[in-house]
Order: structure tokens, then sequence, then C-alpha cells
């Protein structure tokens, strides 16, 4: 197998003004509302968090709180456009913590790819790594951003960062649409 070519995919979506920012942390925080709109998603369950696991990984730093793991099962489709014949479930074990901004998680998938992504409520601007944030009249001044940090190996490099990048931007975009059809609780 060949080395693992690290790459970064960010995402970002704007926050409408009609939604606080601190609502969006909130539902982030819950992990169900970042694996549920997942559009390759067939089913997900909980798993113990294996000590081993976190231990010596840098990316879950002391100021993160509620480690959880799920395994998340994918149907990712191989050739797309042609049909769930031509489809291939993958399970992918990941763990998740609650940080200030948001949440991270950390994603081990098949074949040697590591996915380590933030999900983080900011102002517009205060993170400028990315493409730039197409903002409609309605949007306000926070943005929902996602900083995925991905490693496998070449062969498999264009197809991760092609799936990750639109699957990441459809799932940030149907996060902030689910909390826009649900009323806020008192």
């Amino acid at each position: 197998m060949s080395p693992p070519q690290p790459f970064t995919v960010v995402t970002r979506v704007p926050i409408p003004r009609t939604l606080a920012p601190e609502r969006v942390i909130a539902a982030l925080q819950t992990y169900e509302a970042l694996i549920t709109p997942n559009p390759y998603l067939e089913r997900f369950e909980r798993r113990p968090v294996q000590t081993a696991e976190v231990a010596n990984d840098s990316f879950f730093l002391s100021d993160g709180k509620n480690l959880q793991a799920f395994v998340v099962y994918d149907r990712v489709p191989i050739i797309p456009g042609v049909g769930s014949w031509a489809t291939k479930e993958v399970a992918v074990p990941c763990i998740f913590q609650s940080v200030e901004h948001g949440v991270r998680c950390c994603a081990h998938a098949q074949g040697g790819v590591t996915v380590r992504s933030s999900y983080e409520v900011r102002r517009r601007g205060e993170i400028t790594d990315g493409p730039e944030l197409e903002v409609g009249s309605g949007d306000g001044d926070y943005e929902l951003i996602d900083i995925s940090n991905v490693e496998c190996s070449a062969l498999v490099k264009l197809f991760v960062k092609t799936r990750l990048a639109s699957g990441h931007l459809v799932l940030l975009r149907q996060v902030i649409a689910d909390l826009v059809q649900q009323p806020a609780q008192p």
C-alpha cells in the first residue's frame, strides 16, 4: 500500500441570522445531528469508547468533554449515477468530542482512511482557510465550518477527497436546514 497522502478539506455554510449560534453548537453536540444528515448513511450504532483509541491521539485535547463512540455504516457510491448495485457498505468507527465552538470527530474508514474533522460555529471571516463563503441576504454573521484533515493512500486520494468534500457540504447544509425547520426550545 502506498504511504499516507494527507490533505485538508474545508467546508463552510452560512448560518441564517434567525438561527442563534448557540443553538447550532447545542445541536452539533448531540452528535446525532451530524450523523443522521450524512448523505451516505445506511445506519449507525453507539459503541463503547476504548481508552486506547483516544489516549495517545493528540486530536482529542483536554479542553474537550463528553467522548462518545459510534459505528456509522455508509452506502458509498463506487460508480456514481448507475444505481445501488454500484455501491459498497462501509463501516466507519468514529469518536466524537464536544468542544467550546462545536465538535471534533475522528473516523477510521476502511482502506486506511483516517478523517479528523472539527465542526465549529464561528463568526464569519474568523477562519480564513478554505473556499470563500457564499452569503445570501438572510444570512447572519456566523458560519458552520468543517475542517477535515484526511490521511489516505495515494490510490484513493482523489476518490476520498471528492466524496468527502461533496458529502460534508450536503451534511452541513442539512444540519442548518433541519435546525431552521425545528422551532426553538424555550
